[in-house]
């Protein structure tokens, strides 16, 4: 009896120290996958200036070439960089800018847009230092203000505390559709400059070494779970979460899952990593209906509840949904994404037959806060822009579209005045419709198939933000043909 009691003793204890680890793996799993997107995002950027904290600036708009990011917008020419504060603070310059949108969105290594400066914001140009310290608070803080005891040096703006040391940079200028605005943004973008100083805080814990093109990407695996704990191993021992009152869980929680502070992943004897992989799999496409995550809108719409949306604290599941469906969403105060669903619970996958359309019917215009514009966008299965004749991968209030009876929606004599409903028709590149719906129409993959369709706000009105605005009634239908 001693004998039999000391084996299922040691067989309970086992079995417990298996679940254990089985749960610290999908939630590592989870927890780590950001990172996955934030090594393919840097990859590149990095190869393009050979260098950390130094801007890579785009030139031209994204075409269905381009795949840097899933899901790109086609409304602003981007400058980006890979943040590394582990050994200096960064200077960013803000240039002047007074006639569009702008934003310089800073996220940490995990995806979180934990700071924003920009036309929302009323921010003003000139420097901005960008510094690592864990103990004190997140985010954009302003010199001079009265809840601020900043000493700033002259010409500085202010501080902007990041909660982890590497981290990325993606700043956005909004295109018109005036003559030589590229052009515009050229010049601006030659103002937009970051340079490192000497760090302003002796803060120690957890001290990162500098980030390298090979923690990236040397030596990873072809199997995604075994990439996100690898990835999770070189990075987070050195990225603290965003929320660091959760730093002991977290720590404990990749420690069971085999992540060695050495920077090196060791799989938990008994862990079945596919099946903690598919668990977490699961759990993050589930993460939109679960209360507090989602906003139910008009006519089949939803959208990412703002606190869920950019800045997502311990919602490590939120984190990683967007992170699968679009890296370094902005949060809801600077944009709003929100989803279609023709069953009513939440997202859906498009899908066209090859004869087939979708019609999206707005009752008016979208209202937006100054400086503020929309967009509908089309990417094919694997979130890239949609190749096309028309070199078209977005309708929105800088497009030709018209009225029913051919006026001009935006732009044109007759359109300040007038806010009636327009139609917009997303159908596959390879039928065209008839000349009356040309500059309507959005082109869907050749052949039909599974798409997705991203409909985007940017400084949305708070008629758009709380569903006051009825958003567009989606059909689906015949294709539209001559």
């Amino acid at each position: 009896m001693k004998s039999q009691f000391l084996f299922a003793t040691a067989y309970g204890a086992a079995a417990w120290a298996s679940s254990g680890a089985d749960e610290a793996t999908q939630f590592t799993l989870t927890y780590g996958y950001p990172l996955v997107p934030f090594a393919h995002f840097s990859i590149p950027v990095l190869e393009g200036v050979s260098a950390t904290n130094r801007f890579l600036h785009m030139k031209e708009l994204a075409t269905s070439s381009f795949k840097s990011v899933v899901r790109p917008n086609v409304d602003t020419l981007y400058s980006s960089a890979v943040l590394d504060m582990s050994l200096h603070d960064v200077v960013v310059d803000v240039p002047i800018v007074n006639d569009r949108y702008w934003v310089f969105p800073f996220y940490d290594a995990y995806g979180n847009n934990y700071a924003n400066l920009g036309s929302v914001t009323n921010n003003k140009a000139g420097k901005y230092i960008v510094r690592y310290d864990a103990d004190k608070k997140p985010g954009v803080h302003i010199c001079g203000k009265k809840s601020s005891l900043l000493k700033c040096d002259k010409g500085v703006q202010g501080f902007i505390n990041a909660p982890t040391p590497y981290g990325i940079i993606v700043v956005r200028y909004a295109v018109t559709d005036a003559a030589g605005d590229l052009q515009k943004i050229h010049a601006l973008q030659k103002q937009t400059k970051m340079h490192t100083i000497m760090k302003s805080t002796t803060y120690s814990i957890a001290t990162a070494p500098p980030l390298t093109m090979a923690m990236l990407n040397s030596s990873l695996s072809s199997d995604p779970a075994t990439k996100i704990m690898q990835l999770t191993a070189r990075i987070a021992p050195h990225n603290p979460p965003r929320e660091i009152s959760d730093l002991g869980r977290v720590d404990l929680m990749l420690k069971r899952a085999g992540i060695h502070q050495g920077g090196t992943y060791e799989q938990p004897r008994g862990v079945n990593l596919t099946a903690a992989y598919l668990a977490s799999e699961a759990a993050m496409f589930n993460a939109p209906t679960k209360p507090g995550n989602n906003q139910v809108l008009s006519n089949g719409w939803s959208e990412i509840s703002a606190a869920a949306q950019g800045d997502y604290g311990k919602n490590y599941e939120m984190r990683a949904y967007v992170a699968y469906f679009g890296y370094l969403a902005l949060t809801a105060a600077q944009a709003l994404y929100p989803s279609h669903s023709t069953g009513g619970h939440g997202p859906s996958t498009p899908h066209l037959g090859p004869k087939q359309a979708y019609v999206f019917t707005f009752p008016s215009k979208p209202p937006l806060e100054q400086y503020g514009f929309w967009s509908l966008t089309a990417y094919n299965a694997a979130q890239y822009l949609v190749p096309n004749a028309l070199d078209r991968y977005a309708l929105s209030d800088r497009s030709n579209i018209t009225y029913a009876d051919g006026s001009l929606v935006y732009g044109g004599r007759t359109s300040a005045g007038k806010d009636g409903s327009f139609e917009l028709l997303v159908q596959p590149a390879d039928v065209a419709p008839p000349r009356n719906w040309t500059s309507n129409w959005l082109p869907a993959p050749k052949g039909g198939g599974d798409l997705s369709l991203t409909l985007r706000f940017y400084a949305p009105s708070e008629q758009v933000h709380n569903g006051s605005w009825i958003y567009p009634v989606v059909r689906k239908i015949d294709a539209i043909v001559a």
